[in-house]
């Protein structure tokens, strides 16, 4: 008998496009984990607790507009913020993640006034899917005291960790589970002539123009 031909593996992945504007989508990455009611597909919104401080939340239909701040070489490199505005007249609030009280791997995102953390990127080249990084980003179920306690469902971060057994931890609270912030294309919103946010250095960024639409499953490897 003759040899066995080994199947050849093509890569597939969802087309993107580019553009200086862009929702956050919440893709859930085990649906089996999700909650009742299901977030997969729901929008990155702003919860506000405070005078220019917000947490960062979720909402069924389309919520802030992003954009990537930052030069050609602070994008490269990694040193660019994610940003949207807010407020009369608009002023820039940056996606921060700040670290939690009494943990050394988890941090709750913010959007508050100011420039945001460096880092908080949209993945490029290399990597075939366009979502936002460092991972692993948390969807959390999480009381919130300016809110009386009400429960909200809150956007975290948590970082993977190596055992000395070399066993990875993902680091996932009992409360929150593991979801991929992809960013879907829209157009960036127009400043007026009062703004105090600028976007001199909104940049192009890749992006899906439907993430609802894409069944994930058929691309790979």
């Amino acid at each position: 008998a003759g040899p066995i031909a080994s199947r050849q593996i093509v890569p597939n992945y969802p087309a993107s496009s580019t553009s200086k504007g862009f929702h956050l989508v919440v893709n859930v990455t085990d649906p089996s984990a999700d909650f009742t009611p299901s977030i997969n597909n729901f929008y990155v919104n702003s919860i506000h607790v405070g005078a220019a401080l917000n947490y960062v939340g979720v909402t069924a239909v389309p919520g802030r507009i992003f954009y990537q701040n930052g030069t050609a070489e602070e994008i490269r490199y990694a040193q660019s913020t994610v940003i949207s505005d807010g407020a009369t007249p608009p002023v820039p609030f940056g996606l921060s993640l700040r670290p939690d009280e009494g943990s050394d791997v988890v941090s709750t995102a913010r959007l508050d006034a100011g420039p945001g953390t460096t880092g908080v990127r949209v993945s490029r080249f290399p990597e075939p899917y366009r979502f936002l990084q460092p991972e692993t980003f948390l969807a959390c179920n999480e009381s919130l005291a300016y809110y009386q306690g009400d429960y909200f469902t809150v956007i975290k971060q948590a970082d993977v960790t190596v055992g000395d057994d070399g066993s990875i931890d993902y680091n996932v609270p009992d409360n929150c589970i593991s979801v991929r912030l992809i960013p879907e294309c829209t157009e960036l919103n127009e400043l007026p002539e009062d703004a105090y946010a600028s976007h001199e250095f909104a940049a192009d960024t890749q992006c899906y123009d439907d993430v609802s639409a894409l069944n994930w499953s058929e691309y790979g490897p």
